[in-house]
């Protein structure tokens, strides 16, 4: 089985989206077969991995309309990476019936991942992409994932927003997932121009010892917003900048991570 981490956050815009995009290009660059599921309704990875033109079966497709799983697979131009998007939700009915129906079945997700591979394509490690926030299709994600990765923004408050989080891992754990564990906080949108972003970053670490906080921590750089905007991920675009090396060395760290023989992944 693979191994499946939810990147998850109460707020928008703290990176969720560039963390998955780029955090799947560079885990398949290195030959890990890396399956990357858009839940956001918003549809970011759409853009973000260049697939804005896609016109076939969507998760709304196997959700809604009785598509056969395999069918959401779109592959990209690495072998090692294929992705699932999210919809098109033409209407605010789509909208809605897409998150009626994981609220009627908070566990649908996580029978559905096991059927997101063909002959061809089995992955070892699975990306969820989240909506913000901590609604129906978020604990959806939360079920079906063996860990979590909550990026947090390097901003004065921003800690404020994981006790609440933590306190929803728990009750989801105890309810639904007993295997679920946290992969690492991750640290964004660093600005080394802003001695607050210094002051987050000590106060993570000694609020979240024993190495809950990833080493990484992601810098706010023009790159990444420029990456994102033409389709590339940064770590395949521009490698030498600092974003794109940021991402490069917390791919590293969840390789580390990922289970030796593809089997069921240890919560660490």
């Amino acid at each position: 089985m693979p191994k499946t981490l939810a990147v998850v956050s109460l707020k928008g815009g703290v990176g969720k989206t560039t963390t998955c995009t780029n955090l799947a290009a560079y885990v398949a660059a290195m030959g890990v077969p890396t399956l990357l599921v858009d839940l956001d309704v918003q549809n970011g990875v759409r853009f973000g991995v260049g697939l804005d033109t896609y016109t076939g079966p969507t998760l709304e497709d196997v959700l809604l309309h009785g598509r056969r799983p395999e069918e959401a697979l779109v592959p990209t131009n690495r072998t090692e990476l294929a992705v699932v998007l999210s919809g098109r939700f033409s209407d605010d009915g789509a909208l809605e019936a897409y998150e009626r129906a994981f609220e009627r079945d908070v566990t649908w997700l996580a029978r559905l991942l096991p059927h997101l591979a063909t002959k061809d394509f089995v992955p070892q490690l699975v990306l969820l992409d989240t909506p913000a926030g901590l609604g129906n299709v978020t604990t959806g994600a939360i079920v079906a994932a063996d860990a979590l990765i909550l990026p947090v923004q390097c901003e004065p408050l921003s800690l404020r927003t994981l006790p609440p989080m933590l306190r929803r891992v728990l009750h989801i754990k105890a309810q639904y997932n007993p295997r679920l564990s946290i992969e690492g906080i991750l640290l964004t949108m660093y600005d080394e121009r802003q001695s607050a972003a210094a002051d987050i970053v000590r106060q993570a670490r000694e609020a979240f010892p024993n190495g809950l906080v990833f080493d990484t921590v992601i810098p706010r750089h023009e790159e990444l917003a420029v990456s994102f905007a033409v389709g590339t991920p940064a770590v395949t675009l521009k490698t030498r900048a600092a974003g794109a090396q940021a991402y490069i060395q917390l791919g590293r760290e969840v390789i580390m991570r990922l289970p030796e023989d593809g089997g069921d992944a240890t919560p660490g």
